[in-house]
């Protein structure tokens, strides 16, 4: 009952987090069958949400089991939300290896019930772009339900996940669905030699990942070849709307520009990285933004003021709602040590207090009993997406006007240089 109550305002809070959602493929994930969901695994829980959210069936979710034991409270969330916990070796030792055996036959059931099971096969987060090495979990469990189910039709869809910057308010998240791999396929090599079986699957799940997850082989390349996609995402055909999307296309074009990348030779590259980092900095120097130079047109009265008569709905939407967003967020950094959770733990945190405020400000409505104060109530929440939606115009208008403003010499120069870049 409380996975179904939290799913919509999961999906809510997800998509106020979120400037844009691309989900392309989902009608690849067999109907009627026991599947399983192999996604990459580039923050804490925010991409199983997005899976769950977007899932037209109830999700069962793999995690990590250290925080499960001796913590009464966290047992029963792992419960509401179908989350099975799994022991690692570096958290509890060989002695909670042994609780996995359990698990696993949660597993097993769950998937004999038809139902769909996320696992996240790189096993560990990073916030990178690149696909890390696959642990063999994922094809362990399959082929240990197979063992005790053999007639079973499992099939595990490969799913990449991709964000702009995860930890940014605002940001974007492109996922596509794999084609779905028949685990039975694979079976007979499973009993012939476990070991070859498992490596054949996990090499199976590794390729069609390879096919959708945007990778940057050289981590030292990150300052410069991340501001390079961006530039790319900030083509004249950029559009805030639709918020979301099943078109594929942004995510795959992405994809090919960062295989480019990554076929560069040496010399090749680092000339290439010397011409980003001035360009970049031009940019500063001139209190401008790719976005804006690309989008400059935007830039008018006519934007100026409509932007201008939605600003007091916006300030009401934002006074109105701003409290439990900030609060989240604080809490998300002054806890949260590692960069993968942050997002994850503010987006949680600011719907908990988001719900609470909103059904707090609703009965003190109700209580006062002026009909008046209840519409603001119950409008609230449109104020607030109004707010957020304008907040996006908004700098987007400003971008546009540093732009617009540029002397003809440097606006050229710049111009330029960023043609000679997608060029390269």
């Amino acid at each position: 009952m409380v996975y179904n109550i939290v799913k919509p305002c999961a999906k809510i809070a997800l998509s106020l987090y979120f400037r844009k959602m691309n989900i392309s493929h989902q009608e690849r994930i067999p109907k009627g069958k026991p599947v399983v969901l192999a996604a990459n695994h580039p923050t804490a829980f925010i991409e199983p949400c997005i899976l769950g959210c977007w899932s037209e069936e109830p999700m069962h979710y793999l995690a990590r089991g250290d925080l499960y034991v001796n913590n009464s409270f966290v047992r029963r969330l792992y419960d509401w939300f179908h989350i099975v916990p799994v022991f690692r070796l570096d958290d509890l030792g060989y002695g909670g290896l042994k609780s996995n055996y359990e698990s696993f036959g949660k597993c097993f059931e769950t998937l004999k019930a038809n139902k769909q099971v996320t696992i996240l096969a790189e096993g560990r987060t990073k916030h990178e772009k690149r696909l890390r090495p696959l642990m063999k979990g994922t094809a362990r469990i399959v082929f240990g339900t197979l063992e005790k189910y053999p007639d079973l039709d499992i099939h595990i869809v490969p799913v990449g996940v991709n964000y702009t910057n995860p930890d940014q308010f605002r940001s974007d998240v492109r996922i596509d669905y794999g084609e779905p791999i028949r685990v039975q396929e694979y079976f007979p090599i499973y009993l012939e030699n476990p070991a070859k079986g498992v490596s054949a699957l996990t090499q199976a799940i590794k390729n069609q990942l390879s096919e959708r997850v945007i990778h940057l082989d050289n981590p030292a390349d990150d300052e410069w070849t991340e501001p390079l996609l961006a530039m790319h995402r900030n083509g004249p055909s950029t559009r805030l709307f639709p918020a979301l999307s099943a078109d594929p296309n942004p995510l795959f074009e992405e994809k090919k520009l960062a295989d480019r990348l990554n076929a560069l030779s040496e010399p090749n590259r680092q000339e290439l990285r010397l011409k980003v980092l001035e360009y970049l900095t031009l940019l500063r120097k001139s209190g401008t933004t790719d976005r804006g130079l690309m989008d400059h047109t935007s830039y008018s009265l006519g934007s100026a003021l409509l932007l201008g008569l939605g600003w007091i709905p916006y300030m009401i939407g934002f006074v109105l709602n701003c409290a439990p967003i900030y609060l989240g967020n604080y809490f998300a950094k002054k806890k949260a040590k590692m960069v993968e959770f942050r997002a994850s733990v503010a987006i949680f945190v600011s719907m908990v207090l988001y719900l609470f405020y909103w059904f707090g400000c609703l009965l003190t409505a109700i209580l006062v009993g002026k009909w008046w104060l209840i519409g603001i109530v119950l409008a609230m929440p449109l104020l607030g997406y109004f707010a957020i939606a304008y907040h996006d115009l908004d700098i987007r208008w400003k971008d546009c006007q540093r732009a617009a403003v540029l002397d003809d010499v440097t606006e050229d120069k710049l111009l330029k240089m960023r043609e000679e870049l997608m060029t390269v």
